[in-house]
C-alpha cells in the first residue's frame, strides 16, 4: 500500500472546536424535533439550519468565531450563550418554551449523585442533557438517555455511548471521561407547554 492510500481523509468537524454548537443543536432536536412550521413558506422548515445559522452569527458578531473554531469553548452558556439562543429560536419558530437548568452549583458531588440527577431529569419526556467532558477527550456532547451503566449520546463526533465505569468526577485522567457537574445543563420543554400540546 502506498503512502497516498494509507492517509485517511480529515473528517469534517475533527479539528474544529464547534462541538459546543453541535451539542446545543443535538439537545434541541432531542427535546423538540427537527422541524418547525414556516408560515412564510407554508411548509415545514429545518429548525437545525435556522439554529446553526443563528449560533454562527452570534459567534461572528461577538468576534468569537476564530477562537471557537480553533480552541473550542470552556463554557457554552456564558450569559446570552448558545443555550439561551436555542431557547429564543425555539420560542420564535416552534412557539414552545424550553427550560434550562444547571444541574449542580458545585463540582463537589459523587458520580452516584451525578448519575441520579441525570436519570431523574431524563426520565421526563422531551428532555436532554448537555455535558462537558475532559480527560480522555475534551468535548461537549448531548445525553439523550441514561442507563445504570452508560450515558447514551446524540453526538456530533459519532460517540454513541460512554460507559459509567469510564466516568469520573474526582480526578482528571487520560484514561477516564471527567464529567463537570457545574457545566452540565438540563434541557426540557416547560411543563405548561407539554400540557397544552396534549389537549
Amino acid at each position: 500500500m502506498s503512502d497516498e492510500e494509507s492517509v485517511m481523509p480529515i473528517r469534517q468537524g475533527s479539528i474544529d472546536g464547534l462541538c459546543g454548537v453541535y451539542s446545543v443543536m443535538n439537545a434541541t432536536e432531542v427535546v423538540i424535533g427537527k422541524f418547525h412550521y414556516d408560515r412564510k413558506l407554508k411548509r415545514k422548515a429545518s429548525q437545525r439550519r435556522v439554529l446553526y445559522k443563528t449560533l454562527i452569527k452570534y459567534l461572528a458578531k461577538d468576534e468569537m468565531l476564530e477562537e471557537a473554531l480553533i480552541l473550542g469553548f470552556d463554557d457554552i452558556d456564558a450569559k446570552g450563550g448558545f443555550i439561551d439562543i436555542a431557547i429564543k429560536s425555539v420560542k420564535k419558530y416552534q412557539k414552545r418554551k424550553l427550560r434550562k437548568q444547571i444541574a449542580f452549583d458545585t463540582d463537589d458531588v459523587t458520580l452516584e449523585q451525578y448519575w441520579e440527577k441525570l436519570s431523574e431529569h431524563l426520565s421526563q419526556p422531551d428532555s436532554a442533557v448537555i455535558i462537558s467532558l475532559s480527560g480522555r477527550i475534551k468535548h461537549w456532547t448531548c445525553v439523550r438517555r441514561i442507563t445504570p451503566g452508560a450515558l447514551i449520546l446524540s453526538d456530533s463526533s459519532g460517540i454513541r455511548q460512554i460507559a459509567r465505569n469510564l466516568c469520573t468526577i474526582e480526578t482528571e485522567s487520560r484514561e477516564m471521561y471527567t464529567l463537570w457537574p457545574t457545566l452540565t445543563y438540563l434541557l426540557s420543554v416547560e411543563r405548561k407547554d407539554r400540557d397544552e400540546c396534549v389537549r
